[in-house]
């Protein structure tokens, strides 16, 4: 039996979205961009990561760059198949997410990252090749700015409610979550639509369109 990653990576974030639509489940996360043209479609269990705006944390704080303290307890908790969910509030004023952070989650086998807020390191991310979502970058570290909140526990971006039973499936069209108890139902419709959508790629190529309504 395939996995369920394997199942997902199937159909675009467009069709799983227009799936969801039909269901009436929320799941795009919006303003996200791929940091790398061409870095494909992945799909894994969601990681939700929730920092704490906080200014001056003793608690957070480390010298120079590289990692600040509470992604090192990211860091140390992300495993094979995660999809790493960073809920900054959106700010586009720090980053918490960067090169050497990419470069451990891929020697891991995350299958990428999803910042509701800023990345930075981006020349060094296109480098190795990990694939990073974000509303934008900054070089900004964001240790002087952010704090530990929780690992695992629900999140919330944009009205869309993310957990561990969750997975998450990004492509360079944007980010959305699968909610892992509406997971069949998803995967059936999903297939429905993507049917109906090669159906009418033939029309189309062959001048043949009569009717939206004909599939």
């Amino acid at each position: 039996m395939r996995s369920i990653e394997s199942q997902l990576s199937e159909f675009g974030t467009s069709e799983l979205s227009d799936a969801m639509d039909e269901l009436g489940i929320a799941c795009v996360l919006p303003g996200l961009s791929a940091q790398r043209m061409g870095q494909g479609r992945i799909a894994g269990r969601a990681l939700p990561v929730h920092l704490v705006p906080k200014t001056d944390d003793p608690s957070a704080y480390r010298f120079g760059g590289g990692v600040g303290k509470p992604l090192e307890q990211v860091l140390q908790t992300m495993a094979e198949g995660d999809v790493v969910v960073m809920d900054l509030q959106g700010t586009n004023r720090a980053s918490a997410w960067g090169g050497l952070a990419s470069r451990l989650a891929q020697r891991r086998g995350v299958r990428g990252t999803i910042m509701w807020g800023t990345c930075r390191d981006v020349e060094e991310i296109r480098q190795v090749g990990y694939p990073v979502w974000a509303v934008g970058v900054c070089p900004r570290r964001s240790r002087n700015e952010f704090t530990f909140g929780s690992i695992g526990e629900p999140i919330t971006i944009s009205g869309v409610a993310i957990s561990r039973e969750d997975w998450i499936v990004a492509d360079e069209s944007g980010v959305l979550c699968v909610p892992g108890k509406s997971l069949d139902a998803v995967l059936e419709l999903a297939t429905r639509v993507a049917v109906q959508e090669r159906e009418l790629v033939g029309m189309v190529k062959d001048d043949k369109v009569t009717s939206w309504d004909a599939v």
